[in-house]
């Protein structure tokens, strides 16, 4: 059977925990080669999976007949540089988010996708998460206008410590971009005006203004818990609501014949128990995998952490249950990372359009991240 041929550029921490797994597994696609900066990283992939080559120089992966598909997992900085000349040596092209970091290079990445063959697809996973894929598909019928509210808050320590490349990127760009392309894709729109309060850096609320009315909140920032669940989603229409509670627990009323519905985790570690003891299960087992870390966490950041206590008691026994898959280096939800992938390489296959985000929705979420930054400057809404 033929195969997807892939080859990589980047290949730190998010890569190796994701799309290189992915690939590995897929029966659709292969390694073809690996390039990084970090040769001590290439010999631990190397040394640890079927791989065709790996390189120190990226050019290799654009200029290997053999490499069908490039996935970008360089820092933020990169992406558009990558990007184009990827598209341009013929490549489809998998980039991570965000695709840009201003609008000019957004306008030359979009050039190039016009002028090349390749297809390109930005990171934007949340697209293809199960739970998120299922509220459109309920909520395709509803009149608008809707109502959504969005958080994503977690702390994150290490990426606002001076040595860190974030240190001074903004959060609503390099993160909150997943969340202002996923509005858009829902509503199948972009808004119209928006408005955003907070921080130039990290912790920020944002209006999101559409013209059939529709509003969007989002709370986008590093406040919070580690013990509290990272995202979670609300959809208001006329009657109906839906909630989902970071990828697992989705919360359906007013839709004739439809009920509530629980997801696996990422790459079904514990799926079992998800189903079988609910949200309460994922929360206090996510949890307690922090427990033998907090004194850590607590000299190193004041963070405290404490296992969770329901107000009546679990119908299980956390302490039963330890970390079973070892490609899962934590316990997470299913965001769509291997789904949004395996799409984007059969369509590859067969020739046809992919449903993933394109370069235009890549632009557009730079343009709406960068526009509540500058509505953040000026006190004021601004009109897209």
């Amino acid at each position: 059977m033929r195969v997807a041929r892939v080859g990589f550029i980047g290949a730190g921490a998010f890569i190796s925990a994701h799309h290189l797994l992915t690939v590995r597994d897929s029966d659709i696609m292969e390694i073809r080669c690996i390039s990084d900066i970090n040769t001590e990283t290439l010999k631990k992939h190397a040394s640890k999976m079927e791989i065709g080559y790996t390189t120190t120089d990226y050019t290799k992966v654009l200029n290997d007949p053999a490499v069908d598909i490039v996935i970008i997992g360089t820092k933020q900085d990169q992406h558009a540089k990558l990007i184009i000349e990827s598209l341009n040596a013929g490549k489809w092209v998998f980039c991570e988010k965000p695709m840009a970091e201003t609008e000019e290079e957004a306008d030359l990445v979009l050039d190039a996708e016009r002028s090349n063959p390749g297809k390109l697809s930005i990171g934007f996973n949340r697209r293809f998460a199960p739970a998120y894929a299922e509220t459109k598909r309920l909520m395709c019928g509803i009149k608008r206008p809707w109502f959504v509210n969005y958080r994503l808050m977690y702390p994150n320590p290490s990426k606002q410590a001076k040595s860190s490349f974030y240190s001074q990127q903004a959060r609503i760009l390099y993160e909150g971009s997943h969340i202002l392309d996923l509005v858009c894709w829902l509503l199948d729109a972009a808004p119209k005006r928006v408005f955003m309060t907070g921080d130039p850096l990290v912790n920020n609320c944002c209006i999101l203004d559409y013209a059939d009315g529709s509003q969007v909140s989002f709370m986008c920032g590093s406040m919070g818990s580690y013990c509290h669940w990272k995202e979670y989603m609300e959809v208001f229409g006329y009657y109906n609501a839906i909630t989902v509670s970071d990828f697992v627990d989705m919360r359906v009323r007013g839709f004739a014949g439809e009920y509530d519905r629980l997801y696996p985790s990422y790459l079904n570690e514990h799926t079992e128990e998800i189903l079988k003891f609910g949200f309460d299960f994922y929360e206090t087992y996510k949890v307690s995998q922090m427990i033998s870390g907090k004194d850590a966490l607590k000299q190193n950041y004041g963070m405290e952490i404490e296992e969770v206590r329901r107000p009546l008691p679990h119908n299980f026994d956390v302490n039963q249950y330890s970390h079973v898959n070892t490609d899962a280096y934590d316990f997470i939800p299913d965001k769509g990372w291997v789904q949004s992938l395996e799409h984007f390489a059969e369509c590859f296959l067969n020739g046809t359009d992919p449903r993933n985000a394109d370069g235009k929705a890549g632009a557009l979420s730079t343009k709406i991240a960068l526009d509540l930054l500058r509505s953040l400057e000026t006190g004021n809404p601004v009109e897209l």
